[in-house]
Order: C-alpha cells, then structure tokens, then sequence
C-alpha cells in the first residue's frame, strides 16, 4: 500500500493518535492518584477517631479507678483511725487499770467475783465477766453495776448467764466454763463508762466523748 498522504499531515495524524493515548493514561493516572487521595484521607480521619475514642476510653478507665482507690484508702484510713482511738484509750487506761478494778470489786455483791475485764472497740465500752454462785447473785451485780450513785456506769446490759449442773439455783442452763469451782455460774455484761467513768480511770478526752 502507498502512502499518498504529505508526510507532515501524516506526522500530525500520527501525534494525534499518540497524545489520545497518553492524555487516556495522564487522566487515568490523576483518577487513581486521586482514589488514593480519598482513601489516605479516609484511613487517616478513622484512626484519628478509633484513637480518640480508645483514649477516651482509657482516660474514663483511669479516673473509676483513681476514684475507688481513693475510696478504699479513705475506708482504710477510717478504721486505722478508729483503731488508733481504741489504742489510745487502752494505753491511758492501764495507768488506772487497777483503780477501776478497785472500784468495780467494791460494788459485786457477795456470792460473785470480777473474773475478767476487757474494752470493747465502742468509746467508753467495757465487757466484764462474772463469776456467781447463782442467777441470784449474777443478777444482783448486774444490779449493783448499773446503780448510778456509782457513777462507774452510765448504761449495763446482761449479755448472758449460765450455770454448770453444780449451780446452787438448779438452773437447767447448759454447761460453761467457770472461774472457780465455788462460782459455777457465769455471766457476762457489757456496759458504757459514765462520763465520770471517763475521766477518771480512762482519761478520754472530750473530742472523743
């Protein structure tokens, strides 16, 4: 086949053809370039966001365990305080331990004898033990204890009262372990310190009152 064409015209005919190629490709080239614009852009704004949210997360975490740690360390504090309180009271009441036993001895009634004395975690609270010869005299000194002219105490309640099968009342109350063999009851009372109580053989201060 012969070419009759002028070769300028045929130059330019085969340039053309050639840049429609490559104008195809530029353009194809700027959409993918484009696409992949979106896409960066995408990603980048969704871990953006998916970090946010994860600190935010992490941050709330933080503060719900910040905040029931502190609340465990202020429960914690409060009873290291009230232990604290309960000490005190035991350290200034052994320099007028035996003052007290005096003065609580001195009102048990004849047929009983103070066979035990211990502070109880309440301010001002005691527990004594008792030793009887029966209920009658058991109930006598509870009666005795709880006499305000003693001002020993300002309030006394009967916790229990047993007897062993020995007891002189013939109760029928179940067996215990007593302090001597001539006392087979025993009973226990808990009582609160009057204020003069207090101030005499435990030394509180008025704060803790």
């Amino acid at each position: 086949m012969i070419n009759l064409l002028p070769t300028n015209y045929a130059d330019s005919i085969r340039y053309g053809r050639q840049n429609t190629h490559l104008r195809g490709w530029l353009l194809g080239m700027a959409a993918a370039i484009a696409g992949l614009i979106i896409i960066f852009a995408g990603g980048w704004e969704y871990i953006n966001m998916q970090s946010k949210t994860l600190q935010k997360n992490i941050d709330t975490t933080n503060q719900q365990l910040q905040a029931q740690k502190l609340a465990k360390v202020q429960a914690d504090a409060k009873q290291i305080t009230g232990d604290i309180r309960v000490i005190n009271q035991v350290l200034g009441s052994e320099v007028r331990f035996s003052d007290l036993i005096q003065a609580i001895g001195n009102d048990m009634p004849p047929g009983t004898i103070l066979g035990g004395i211990s502070l109880g975690k309440v301010t001002g609270g005691l527990d004594l033990s008792v030793g009887a010869k029966d209920h009658i005299s058991a109930a006598q000194a509870a009666v005795n204890l709880s006499d305000p002219n003693n001002k020993l105490f300002s309030k006394l309640d009967i916790v229990s009262v047993s007897c062993n099968s020995s007891a002189s009342s013939g109760s029928s109350s179940s067996s215990t372990t007593t302090f001597n063999p001539s006392y087979p009851c025993t009973a226990t009372f808990r009582a609160l310190f009057s204020n003069e109580a207090k101030t005499k053989f435990l030394n509180v201060p008025k704060a803790t009152q």
